[in-house]
């Protein structure tokens, strides 16, 4: 099966996934990944954090911004056309709608800084245990991460978006770390 039909499938598959675990399982879970974030040493040590605002139904880390955003800059990324304009969180109450997906987004300028980003928290449809994800397929962080050569890469979502090999290419960027519960965080190195 070619490559694009692998991802295709294993979109699916998860969105199927996706329909059928119960709301409350889900919020549990983004509890235990928030919960093992904070224990990284990786986190306790990051000042600036790219992180994202969740869509429904996805990984939930607002509870992560909320609690340490005095302690730590947080960066959202915002949908710009093709591409990611990432943006400093404010507060819960400085979001508005985004045109593209309705996803929750900050206002204000752009934080081109990139090199001061310690951590990025990544969003996907799917990781694997090398570290290889997949997106929904409009390749925003495939352009974004390169650009990110210091911070550490953190692919966090539900336990059942751990699968075993997440088709990939060469360009693709692989993270640093997977979090998924309930297992522990597995750390997978470069």
């Amino acid at each position: 099966m070619e490559m694009i039909q692998k991802k295709k499938a294993l979109r699916k598959h998860i969105t199927y996934l996706k329909s059928v675990v119960p709301l409350l399982q889900m919020q549990e879970e983004s509890r235990h990944v928030v919960a093992a974030i904070e224990a990284l040493a990786v986190f306790k040590q990051a000042r600036t954090v790219l992180a994202y605002w969740p869509m429904f139904k996805e990984l939930d880390l607002s509870s992560l911004l909320n609690k340490w955003q005095a302690e730590k800059v947080f960066l959202l990324p915002v949908v710009q056309g093709d591409s990611l304009e990432i943006r400093r969180f404010q507060g819960e109450t400085s979001l508005a709608p985004g045109p593209s997906f309705g996803i929750m987004e900050p206002v204000g300028p752009a934080f081109n800084a990139f090199g001061d980003i310690d951590l990025v928290l990544v969003p996907g449809v799917a990781f694997d245990e090398e570290g290889r994800r997949i997106g929904h397929g409009k390749a925003y962080y495939d352009r974004l991460l390169p650009q990110l050569t210091k911070a550490f890469k953190i692919g966090v979502g539900f336990s059942f978006q751990l699968v075993e090999d997440v088709p990939s290419e060469a360009h693709d960027v692989r993270l640093d770390l997977v979090v998924v519960p309930p297992m522990k965080p597995k750390d997978i190195g470069k």
